[in-house]
């Protein structure tokens, strides 16, 4: 039986493709070392934060950014992801981005394990805003 189906070569795309596509959806992507509490974020999760893709966007900072009164919850769900109390990582939050534009973060990660020992977190992160605001 014969397909005729094409199969497409996806290696040619690079990764600022895949910026373009991120950016445009508006999916971030971050990774945070449990050990050296190092974060490490893609342009559009930068953007969802109201950073400039270039810039740096620390754990302290990101955390900063984080409405008081739902910072508890965010790393209540952080610790027990880490802890393996629970084996993903899921928070709605609100923040206040450097502009002083206050905008809800849809979140999402899991731990990532080698030999049983926390190495890092890795996740998304989506500015559900418009979202949140259609609910009310």
């Amino acid at each position: 039986m014969r397909s005729n189906k094409k199969s497409i070569d996806l290696s040619i795309i690079c990764d600022d493709h895949w910026d373009v596509v991120f950016d445009h959806v508006g999916l971030g992507f971050w990774e945070f070392s449990v050990a050296t509490g190092i974060l490490r974020s893609t342009r559009s999760c930068k953007l969802n934060f109201g950073y400039p893709p270039d810039g740096v966007l620390a754990y302290e900072t990101l955390l900063g950014l984080i409405l008081p009164e739902d910072l508890d919850h965010v790393q209540d769900e952080i610790e027990l992801t880490v802890s393996g109390e629970k084996s993903s990582y899921h928070a709605l939050y609100r923040i206040r981005r450097p502009d002083g534009e206050i905008r809800w973060i849809k979140a999402d990660g899991i731990l990532s394990k080698q030999d049983g020992e926390s190495l890092k977190l890795i996740g998304t992160t989506l500015d559900v805003t418009s979202l949140k605001q259609s609910q009310s």
